[in-house]
């Protein structure tokens, strides 16, 4: 799809906020076609400036295309527990430990003792830690045999994504939905959405992450494709229509050992209202979502850090990510 403008921001100073509830202040003079809110509910203006749109058809693709894994529901003991002749990933690591160092870390046991929760609600699991992962790191492709142990790819790919469990200079956009009555559920909302889209894929072209609709489940996914088009209206030049495509990785995969991307699309569609401005774009104040977008919509919104910057851990204090770093890139531990 052509590109037909370019989006520009009007650069302000960033300004961290927190908080829940939906707070809407009084109308400022000569905004009163729209309310303002609360800065608790434009972090995205604050972090990246003014939006300005352009009518037009617009694309961006970023070059890091995130992988598709199984998301490892925290109620299956999949990672820890052995299967007849079949070591989990956990126990492979702590084999292959064991006999490069001579010392059992235990990171199946503390796994099983700590982490795993059969009680868990269905959706709990490592979709936020795949998600970075898959942005972050190139993903494992071919088994590996190291000191008699077979490491398959859902093994690499397990115990690589939990090493993602925490990752440092991430930053969220919107608030999550609880389904209680200090959420709320139209946030995030849709003008602090496109100033994301705007200004991760369009202007530095890296993917980002959305929990994409705002039930209390989570299921956080990597995106990193849009299209987009910005259609004024008629007969309000302070309106634009938005219907918005994000193309992103689906961890709904049908083996542990699956590679590449298996793709997943989401349609959303939003009115952007403003101040026309006398070169025809439109400087965004506000936005409200539409049509079926009312209901499906991003819950919140994710940015990485540059993979050099964000340092990492796992829950699981007995893996080491640099020992599962030098599994993948060497198969040998350095003692």
């Amino acid at each position: 799809m052509k590109i037909l403008m370019i989006l520009l921001f009007v650069p302000l100073f960033a300004v961290s906020s927190s908080g829940c509830g939906p707070e809407i202040q009084t109308a400022a003079p000569g905004t009163d076609r729209w309310p303002v809110r609360s800065s608790k509910f434009t972090p995205v203006d604050e972090y990246y400036g003014k939006l300005l749109v352009q009518d037009g058809e617009f694309e961006a693709e970023s070059a890091t295309k995130p992988w598709s894994s199984w998301w490892y529901p925290v109620r299956e003991n999949y990672l820890f527990q052995s299967d007849g002749n079949r070591l989990s990933p956990l126990e492979k690591y702590d084999r292959l430990v064991q006999r490069q160092t001579g010392t059992l870390p235990g990171a199946a046991a503390y796994e099983r003792d700590n982490l795993y929760d059969s009680g868990a609600n269905a959706w709990e699991g490592l979709c936020n830690a795949w998600a970075i992962a898959s942005i972050m790191v190139p993903q494992p492709t071919r088994p590996l045999t190291i000191e008699g142990i077979q490491f398959g790819v859902g093994d690499l790919k397990a115990l690589l994504i939990k090493s993602f469990e925490k990752v440092e200079g991430t930053r969220a956009f919107g608030q999550r939905y609880n389904g209680d009555r200090m959420s709320h559920f139209d946030d995030l909302y849709p003008d602090q959405f496109h100033g994301v889209l705007v200004g991760e894929l369009l202007t530095k072209g890296r993917p980002f992450i959305i929990d994409k609709d705002p039930g209390v489940p989570v299921w956080n996914t990597p995106v990193w494709k849009v299209q987009y088009t910005v259609q004024r209206d008629p007969a309000d030049a302070g309106i634009a229509h938005v219907k918005t495509w994000l193309f992103g990785a689906s961890p709904f995969v049908d083996s542990y050992d699956y590679v590449g991307t298996l793709s997943v699309v989401f349609e959303y569609t939003y009115d952007l209202m403003g101040e026309a401005l006398p070169d025809g774009s439109l400087q965004v104040h506000y936005g409200s979502w539409t049509g079926s977008s009312a209901d499906f919509h991003p819950d919140f919104v994710t940015i990485l850090p540059e993979p050099e910057s964000g340092s990492r851990e796992s829950l699981n204090i007995k893996l080491q990510p640099a020992i599962i770093d030098q599994i993948l890139q060497t198969g040998k531990i350095r003692r």
